[in-house]
């Protein structure tokens, strides 16, 4: 494994661009055991990227980065298209994948397992779900392949639909392998997902036989969270939890992550726990984007027997107006000033955090 100065070394020598070199790097330094598969069956797939297939970790990171700049490009793509690849686990083999055909798709009783064909079902679910075995699991190619996100020009598109990444080892893989959050096994009928792909890879039963390494959260306000916790199988479980209330973005609410973010400022939070907390008590407070203020003083001003043809003339700062009433109803404008918001009366229910991590205005409550 090269040091740090060898990979900046490298980096500074390759004829990309400073940000896919940035991009690339992290991206590639924090593929989880899941991702490593799907990322072997897509090279495979698109055949522009073969002279890449069977080569990992930092060998993977060099041929990549070693490759002209509009491979580059289709490496950057190929990295930003891995969800659509869906994997099946485990099912090294096509008896394997017959077992989890009749296990997680047709819902065949266990005992009736035993009169079932598995090989054959497995090369049927090939022929329904074209894809590739890659080690212990099946991976199946997109129906349709994802479009091209990035040019080669402008800005990488983000890498989202994370929570947390997590590093975890074991006795019989010390240096560690990484796994990404949200795990969906439970919203998937059971379907192994990212923890069980890495727990095999680890060699081991469960999270409590691993070591926490690292973590990385998607959420700025959720603080230093390898300060707050020491345990593995904890961390994992309240990231996986915060995955599914950003993908559940409140059931549906509307500007769900804006009112979050500033529910999370309002609360001074730097906690995961704290965090978690706030995602599912959002309607205790009350939130006036800025770009509505003219619509929020329009309305007061006509609910106080102001006429319409006086506030059509143009003439009454309905936005001065507006600011004014929310800041005197002790409203707070967020640090990026696109929205007002204040706490209400209703109760703030905690599931995660204890009452002494909580903010100024719960502790009012």
């Amino acid at each position: 494994m090269m040091d740090i100065q060898k990979k900046r070394d490298l980096l500074m020598s390759l004829p990309l661009m400073e940000q896919e070199q940035r991009w690339i790097m992290e991206r590639l330094d924090t593929l989880s055991v899941k991702e490593q598969y799907q990322l072997s069956a897509a090279i495979l797939r698109t055949g522009k990227l073969e002279e890449l297939a069977g080569k990992t970790g930092w060998e993977l990171q060099t041929a990549i980065l070693h490759m002209d700049p509009k491979v580059a490009v289709d490496a950057v793509n190929c990295l930003l298209s891995l969800e659509d690849y869906q994997v099946c686990f485990p099912a090294g083999s096509y008896a394997q994948l017959g077992s989890f055909y009749l296990q997680h798709e047709a819902r065949l009783p266990e005992r009736a397992m035993y009169y079932a064909d598995l090989e054959a079902l497995g090369r049927r679910y090939e022929d329904r779900h074209p894809g590739l075995f890659v080690g212990n699991c099946y991976v199946e190619y997109p129906e349709h392949p994802s479009a091209p996100r990035y040019t080669g020009q402008g800005i990488i598109p983000e890498d989202d639909g994370w929570s947390m990444k997590v590093k975890l080892a074991s006795s019989a893989v010390p240096e560690g392998v990484w796994l990404r959050l949200p795990d969906h096994s439970l919203v998937n009928d059971g379907k192994p997902d990212e923890v069980d792909i890495a727990l095999h890879e680890l060699r081991v039963n469960s999270l409590e036989d691993c070591v926490l390494m690292d973590a990385r959260c998607a959420l700025p306000e959720a603080g230093n969270v390898m300060e707050q916790y020491a345990d593995a199988q904890e961390l994992v479980r309240d990231g996986s939890d915060l995955g599914c209330a950003l993908e559940e973005q409140g059931q549906g609410m509307p500007n769900f992550m804006e009112r979050y973010a500033a529910a999370l400022e309002f609360e001074h939070c730097h906690d995961l726990r704290l965090a978690l907390d706030i995602s599912q008590n959002l309607h205790c407070y009350e939130w006036v984007p800025c770009a509505g203020l003219w619509d929020f003083s329009r309305q007061k001003l006509l609910e106080a027997g102001v006429s319409e043809e006086l506030l059509d003339t143009g003439c009454v700062d309905l936005e001065g107006y507006g600011a004014d009433l929310l800041e005197e109803a002790g409203y707070v404008l967020t640090a990026d000033e696109s929205a007002y918001i204040a706490r209400n009366n209703l109760e703030f229910i905690r599931d995660w955090s204890a009452p002494e991590e909580a903010g100024p205005s719960m502790e009012q409550q």
